[in-house]
């Protein structure tokens, strides 16, 4: 009867020591992503960005004094876009980024 007892009790253990562990490691992972985007640093590549959800993009905005930048041409911007958004095409952005504050933090979007 014994042996029965301490057969169960080990998975147990193991189940609760991997739900443990999985609770910690997605912690770590959205305290680093939140870190990345509090505190840029230089990127090689686009894929680097950290991306925002929209509800994080809308706090940066009401909050944190950031600036939504809609990349989408100018047709499109016109038809619609975020309040308060300013636009410069994707395509032009390279020739314009002197129009843009480089202590300001920008939040791009395209849809």
């Amino acid at each position: 009867m014994r042996k029965k007892k301490n057969s169960l009790l080990l998975p147990i253990l193991l189940f609760i020591g991997v739900i443990a562990i999985s609770i910690v490691a997605m912690i770590l992972a959205d305290n680093q992503r939140k870190a990345e985007i509090e505190n840029p640093s230089e990127y090689a590549n686009q894929d680097e960005i950290p991306r925002l959800t929209a509800e994080e993009a809308y706090q940066a905005v009401q909050n944190e004094g950031a600036v939504l930048l809609d990349t989408r041409s100018a047709a499109s911007f016109q038809a619609q876009h975020a309040t308060g958004a300013i636009n410069i095409p994707v395509d032009e952005l390279e020739g314009r980024l002197d129009e843009l504050d480089p202590d300001t933090w920008y939040v791009t979007y395209c849809t």
